[in-house]
């Protein structure tokens, strides 16, 4: 069915009743009943790969007295076979509609747990909100992608308060979210948040090395910083609206089945191998490993110099670009002049970003810290 025409044909159903309270047409369907429309919170456990880092969330909406039922989900193009429009900030992402076999198929083939907390928003506020997500599925993939500002958990929370917004206005109500007062963590910046709700692994570290900017501000707003869908679901749990509590207790859509698989090549694993091989290179120096070192070293520093300069979402400045860019390889000839100094500024930086780990700021990862000191190693060795 067309977008457009659907949406008219939805917004008919649900919106129609709202506007004159108390209405119940023909067919003695009340409009107006608490049950009309069911909207849930659904999370998702974190997957292994990048996109999947922090789990998923989104929304799920019902209206048995019409057999409707279906999951809004925020999701992008396929960075993995789009690469290059990823790097140039040509990826686009939307909302997307799903039927419950469709959407719980993926997660049923990865075993990973889904969960529902079904949402006590008042009547107006849940027709408002399947409007809004039935105009976003008709709008299609025409959003630029930014996992930061659109993310799962951070979408879902702006539908929803736009849809109090929209009712607040149609209805002359007042209704709004009432968020707990807690500090932790939202003491925190967006990089420390997704570092202590991600699990450890290449996923993380890959979102470690690439995001910078606004991750690290301090002072974001809380709601901005709801970008962890287990983060978003301990928020809303603490949180009222209308006088109640906003959410009910969960409902398992989907147990977890994978079995969990030790990761032995781990980042960490990795980057100790690395400062191994410099440290061999000081006393058994070969070619090879010392063109592998470096190109290690280049490679990563292209990839943050590019996110760095580059107009790309949850990018911008980071500290991995002091340790990691291009410039040793191209100065490579002249390295007798520049290499001892900046090995004595890779060691500071080491200091420092292990310092601010064990302090509890989080900036970098250990596998970036012991990389940066593998190359600083490996810098000492050239100048003999």
């Amino acid at each position: 069915m067309n977008g457009y025409l659907r949406h008219i044909i939805i917004a008919f159903l649900l919106l129609f009743p709202i506007t004159s309270r108390g209405q119940v047409l023909d067919d003695g369907i009340d409009r107006t009943a608490e049950d009309f429309v069911q909207v849930g919170l659904v999370a998702a456990e974190p997957g292994n790969v990048l996109y999947s880092v922090l789990g998923h969330a989104c929304l799920h909406l019902q209206c048995p007295a019409y057999g409707l039922d279906y999951f809004f989900s925020y999701e992008s193009e396929n960075a993995r076979e789009k690469v290059l429009q990823f790097l140039t900030n040509r990826l686009k992402m939307g909302m997307a509609q799903f039927s419950p076999e469709e959407f719980l198929k993926v997660y049923r083939e990865e075993g990973r747990g889904v969960w529902e907390y079904p949402l006590n928003l008042p009547p107006e506020v849940k027709s408002e909100l399947w409007r809004i997500c039935d105009e976003a599925v008709a709008q299609g993939m025409d959003l630029p992608y930014d996992p930061v500002a659109r993310g799962c958990a951070i979408s879902v929370v702006h539908c929803v308060e736009k849809a109090i917004q929209a009712a607040n206005r149609a209805n002359g109500t007042q209704y709004k979210i009432d968020y707990p007062e807690w500090k932790a963590p939202f003491d925190r910046t967006m990089r420390e948040i997704f570092y202590i709700y991600a699990p450890h692994g290449w996923g993380l570290f890959w979102c470690m090395t690439l995001v910078g900017g606004v991750v690290d501000k301090p002072h974001l707003p809380n709601k901005e910083k709801l970008i962890s869908p287990q983060l978003l679901a301990e928020t809303w749990e603490r949180s009222s609206i209308a006088g109640q509590p906003l959410m009910r207790k969960r409902i398992e859509l989907l147990p977890p089945s994978a079995l969990p698989h030790p990761q032995y090549i781990t980042p960490l694993v990795v980057s100790i191998a690395v400062l191994l091989l410099a440290i061999l290179s000081l006393f058994w120096g070969r070619p090879y490993i010392e063109w592998l070192l470096l190109a290690l070293q280049t490679a990563l520093g292209c990839l943050v110099v590019w996110m760095w300069l580059m107009p790309l979402p949850a990018s911008g400045w980071t500290w991995l670009v002091i340790p990691f860019n291009p410039l040793p390889a191209v100065f490579w000839k002249w390295r007798k002049y520049w290499a001892l100094p900046y090995a004595c500024v890779l060691f500071v930086w080491c200091a420092v970003m292990a310092g601010e780990l064990l302090w509890g700021q989080i900036l970098v990862e250990w596998a970036h810290i012991i990389m940066a000191l593998a190359f600083g190693i490996f810098l000492i060795r050239k100048v003999k």
